[in-house]
């Protein structure tokens, strides 16, 4: 039997293959499997031994939830194998023989995932909001850029662009993801020093200590907290953490993911957290995923889609300020919610308990436009 929605499978690497199954049953495409174990394509990503032949059902199905028009889905028993293309609203069949079995009838209908609809306020809400960031001209800088130098990546980069996507390179490359590792240290020298020593740690450390580098190298950048619509009840994981970075020869801010490595685009344009799921949730064919690796821009939405709905950072970004951090209204952050959602209080999944956030719901709060 098979889960009736592919969301949170690992991926194997994308493998591309032209044999089809040659044989025919009442009509369909008839695949011989000498086991009853199956892999199956989506998109652009192989998953190994997702699918049970049963010959005992009558109708054995999948319903697929496709973001695109149209995807491609592939089965590969050990024996045999078939591809076709399938749209949303669509259903596609044909028959598995395994050993001396009756064919297997099987089904494939797909269905278009319901993207959440949200809008935020253009106009400012808080007229005092102020964010504060740090400039590279800072002893910890100093000392980060001489234990960890980046330039031998950066020496071909031209535009600030290039050198984003270089540096976030270079930091999700130095561990493996770990979620159930925290690091001792809370800033990016003392987790790259942990890292070094053998560590693995979750995506706020990717976040941190990409941040970290963004800034020694003159680029302003803040930690992205992420949370899903159902945040307050859901019972797995409600949050990710991610980065956004200030392109100052583009006037912009840019959500940036180091556990995954990757920068999200459209049209050509790096958008920030707020278009990413804008432009998933309108334009998700068009949506590119720019990296220095092959990441599977499905299965990277599996992930990364719920959590695109509440957003929070720190009102004072800087490293260990004179005199403190600042706040504001006794707040350390400011939450983005959008408009008709209600503000997040508390998540029970980390029995904690949201007292630190400023909410607004105004884009043009949640992000200033930089000098």
């Amino acid at each position: 039997m098979k889960a009736p929605v592919l969301i949170g499978l690992v991926a194997l690497s994308a493998i591309s293959f032209s044999a089809f199954a040659q044989k025919k049953f009442n009509n369909k495409p008839l695949l011989l499997a000498g086991t009853d174990r199956a892999d199956i394509l989506i998109g652009e990503d192989w998953y190994s031994n997702r699918w049970r032949v049963s010959p005992q059902i009558e109708r054995d199905s999948m319903k697929l939830k496709l973001y695109g028009k149209s995807e491609d889905f592939g089965f590969r028993t050990d024996k045999d194998s078939l591809r076709f293309k399938i749209r949303t609203r669509e259903t596609r069949s044909f028959y598995v023989k395994l050993g001396d079995a009756a064919p297997a009838f099987t089904l494939i209908s797909a269905e278009p995932y319901v993207w959440d609809n949200i809008v935020y306020e253009k106009g400012a809400e808080h007229a005092d909001l102020k964010f504060y960031f740090q400039g590279k001209d800072d002893a910890y800088f100093d000392s980060l850029r001489k234990q960890y130098p980046l330039d031998a990546q950066l020496a071909k980069d031209k535009s600030d662009q290039e050198r984003v996507l270089s540096i976030m390179n270079w930091t999700h490359h130095q561990w493996k993801h770990d979620g159930s590792n925290a690091p001792k240290g809370s800033d990016g020298i003392s987790i790259l020093n942990e890292a070094k020593a053998g560590g693995r740690f979750p995506c706020f450390a990717y976040a941190i200590v990409l941040r970290d580098q963004l800034i020694a190298h003159g680029l302003p950048a803040r930690v992205l907290y992420l949370k899903t619509k159902d945040a307050e009840v859901r019972k797995g994981s409600p949050g990710h953490v991610a980065t956004e970075v200030y392109l100052k020869d583009r006037g912009k801010w840019v959500f940036i993911d180091g556990q995954f490595n990757v920068m999200p685009m459209l049209n050509g344009k790096p958008l920030n957290a707020v278009e990413f799921q804008e432009a998933l949730s309108k334009s998700y064919d068009k949506v590119v995923l720019a990296s220095r690796d092959q990441v599977s821009k499905r299965y990277y939405t599996e992930f990364v889609y719920d959590y695109l709905y509440y957003l929070d950072t720190a009102v004072d970004n800087r490293i260990a300020p004179a005199g403190g951090s600042v706040k504001l209204g006794g707040m350390r952050s400011v939450m983005l919610v959008p408009v008709g959602a209600p503000d997040l209080k508390k998540i029970s999944f980390w029995n904690s308990v949201v007292d630190y956030c400023l909410y607004t719901r105004s884009l043009k709060d949640f992000y200033p436009v930089l000098n």
